[in-house]
């Protein structure tokens, strides 16, 4: 069985000290390829998510219906909902179903598949069973339960790519929620998209749509890449020091990888100014314009690769990187193809 790595959330000593407890000690045995940096299977808290889990655990304190969050693609919108759905319960202390809605699109045009979506991506064992009239049924009486087995009352959906959604499909949601509203439920939606969403949300104010705006797009939130040194530092001490692979051993993403040079001091968030240089130097170099953001979708790849290409698990491990490993690893990350290809389209 798969064991989630943790993320550790507690405040720690500044890095440039060398604890006791730090001392390198037995690596752990993990089998090969099956470290959450190689599966992808974990979650990093960047600053970025940190707002937007303030503002949307305050949003769930206050039942506020309904948001957007909106950014470009690849800047960590997935990342976020996973970071969110397993952390905003235990922050607010209370079971809050919380399911990340995936397959919903432009080209569902009939209710049940609507709900079909729906049900699978909740994992409902039954999801294709019945025909339309059942499968509502069998929607509304999910959410009906699962709202009523915690204390607010509350099944909170995060739908992304929502920019997909058309008035039809908030047609229904608009009717789930108000059946489960007669039932005592609040269907709270988190709608998560690309910059179209906000636009959509423009359009169907003008439009006098209010009743759309009113449940599930009452407040809003932009969200940002990593726009500075402060950013990329904090995402790189989240692999130093806020991670831990197998639970409770102490082992630090970075330690692992590298456990000779982190028991004597060294640490990703030591490179954060050099990394920020280089994006910069390479922007400047293929003439990539507008505002400095990097998507978090290049940044983890360019950590993966440092880890897997050059820490313990590779064929030729070393001690420590340098800035021209780094240099390598993010030219490797198709950033700037992406870069340039985003402003070919613009």
């Amino acid at each position: 069985m798969l064991v989630r790595a943790r993320i550790m959330g507690r405040a720690m000593k500044k890095s440039n000290s060398i604890e006791p407890e730090l001392q390198l000690t037995e690596r752990p045995n993990i089998p090969p390829g099956s470290h959450p940096v190689e599966i992808d299977d974990y979650q990093i808290p960047t600053n970025e998510i940190m707002k937007i889990f303030k503002s949307v655990s305050r949003w769930i304190q206050l039942r506020i219906t309904g948001a957007v969050i909106y950014g470009r693609p690849r800047l960590g919108k997935t990342w976020m909902i996973k970071y969110l759905k397993n952390k905003i319960p235990t922050h607010l202390g209370v079971d809050l179903p919380i399911h990340h809605i995936v397959s919903l699109h432009a080209k569902i045009a009939k209710e049940e598949e609507f709900i079909e979506s729906l049900l699978s991506d909740m994992d409902h064992a039954f999801a294709l069973a019945g025909k339309v009239g059942a499968k509502r049924q069998r929607l509304l009486k999910f959410l009906e339960q699962q709202g009523c087995t915690n204390s607010l009352r509350m099944v909170v959906l995060f739908i992304d790519e929502a920019q997909c959604l058309d008035s039809l499909h908030f047609e229904w949601l608009m009717d789930y929620y108000n059946k489960l509203d007669l039932l005592r439920v609040t269907l709270v939606v988190f709608l998560v998209g690309q910059p179209q969403l906000y636009t959509q949300k423009t359009i169907y104010s003008r439009g006098h749509e209010d009743q759309i705006i009113q449940r599930f797009m009452i407040e809003e939130h932009k969200f940002n890449g990593l726009k500075n040194e402060m950013d990329i530092k904090s995402c790189l001490i989240s692999f130093d020091e806020r991670s831990e692979y197998p639970k409770d051993s102490g082992w630090s993403f970075t330690r692992y990888y590298f456990p000779e040079a982190f028991t004597v001091g060294e640490r990703l968030q030591n490179f954060s100014k050099d990394i920020h240089d280089l994006y910069v130097e390479l922007r400047t170099k293929y003439n990539i314009k507008g505002p400095f953001e990097i998507p978090m979708k290049h940044m983890i790849i360019a950590i993966k690769i440092i880890f897997v290409d050059h820490g313990m698990n590779s064929d030729k491990p070393l001690h420590w990187v340098t800035t021209k490993h780094w240099k390598e690893a993010i030219l490797k990350t198709n950033y700037i193809a992406s870069e340039q290809r985003k402003q070919f389209q613009k």
